[in-house]
C-alpha cells in the first residue's frame, strides 16, 4: 500500500471528506439527527459510544477506508504522479 500521506494530510479536501463520511454515517448508525447533538459533550459521547461498539467501529473504519483509497489506480496505492509530489497543488506557493 503506497499512499502519499504527506500530500493528503495537507489537503483540506481530504479532511472534509473524512469528516463528512465519518459523521454522517455515525449519526445514521446511532439513529440520531444533527438537531439531536446540541453540545460538544453530546458529540463526544456519541463518538466514544461508537468506538465502544464493535459493529459501528468496524463500519466506520470501512467507510474511512473507502474515502482514503484512490479508485483511479489499480489496487489501493496512489498513482506515480501523486507519489512523486511533496505536497498538494493547493498548498504550493505560486
Amino acid at each position: 500500500m503506497k499512499i502519499n500521506w504527506k500530500a493528503r494530510i495537507y489537503n483540506h479536501h481530504f479532511w472534509i471528506a473524512i469528516g463528512i463520511v465519518f459523521f454522517t454515517n455515525l449519526f445514521a448508525m446511532a439513529g440520531v439527527s444533527l438537531e439531536d447533538v446540541t453540545s460538544w459533550s453530546k458529540l463526544g459521547g456519541l463518538v466514544f459510544d461508537a468506538l465502544k461498539n464493535p459493529n459501528i467501529f468496524i463500519n466506520l473504519c470501512g467507510i474511512i477506508y473507502l474515502a482514503v483509497i484512490d479508485f483511479t489506480t489499480k489496487g489501493i496505492s496512489d498513482s506515480a504522479l501523486v507519489m512523486s509530489r511533496l505536497q498538494t497543488k493547493s498548498t504550493t506557493k505560486k
